[in-house]
């Protein structure tokens, strides 16, 4: 890899990454601009819950603008509202990977049960159903420590497209997440040689 050839420092140290377009399109946001990200789970233990609230802390750490509903309690909010303006607006969403999330957001879950998850996820599936090249893009299904891409739920494509497991809190543990989220690439792609002649046979 020619970064690593040339020594140069990981990407997740720079301030600012030169794939960034000047405004935000399907592949990220602005140029300059803290990117946003939504993070969307299911409240099924407080353990999970504790997890979701240190990985968007790191998030933040890290430059990118998570929002989780935790930081918005201390009045009365209509959380429907709240996430669909939140999420249409984000640059991405992160979708945490869990077996209530897979329940729910394949529509499998009482309907009785987890009513906030349940219309986030409608939120999502409809959202990607109307506009499946750009939300393709945009939706993250993340797994954390001790969970698994078979959480992910169905209609997010778990095998088909990327996922993104996270193995610790540090930027190399979640390399591959932060990279999308800031538009930046492992690889660089080699200039095209002059194509190849063989000599002709006698």
């Amino acid at each position: 890899m020619d970064m690593v050839s040339k020594r140069v420092p990981p990407p997740y140290y720079r301030t600012a990454s030169p794939l960034l377009s000047p405004h935000r399109t399907r592949s990220g946001p602005a140029i300059g601009r803290h990117p946003t990200a939504f993070v969307a789970y299911l409240h099924e233990s407080d353990r999970h819950k504790a997890d979701v609230l240190h990985f968007a802390t790191f998030l933040r750490s890290c430059g990118v603008d998570a929002q989780l509903d935790r930081w918005f309690t201390g009045r009365r909010q209509d959380w429907y509202a709240w996430a669909a303006q939140l999420i249409t607006r984000a640059d991405f969403v992160i979708v945490m990977a869990s077996p209530s999330c897979r329940t729910v957001g394949d529509g499998q879950a009482p309907a009785h049960l987890n009513l906030g998850g349940q219309s986030e996820m409608c939120l999502l599936r409809e959202l990607l159903q109307r506009d499946r090249a750009t939300w393709t893009q945009r939706l993250l299904p993340v797994v954390l420590p001790g969970h698994s891409w078979h959480e992910i739920p169905l209609f997010l494509q778990p095998l088909t497209a990327d996922h993104y497991p996270v193995t610790d809190l540090t930027p190399r543990g979640a390399e591959s997440l932060l990279r999308t989220i800031t538009v930046q690439r492992a690889h660089l792609r080699p200039p095209l040689g002059p194509l190849i002649a063989f000599p002709v046979q006698a």
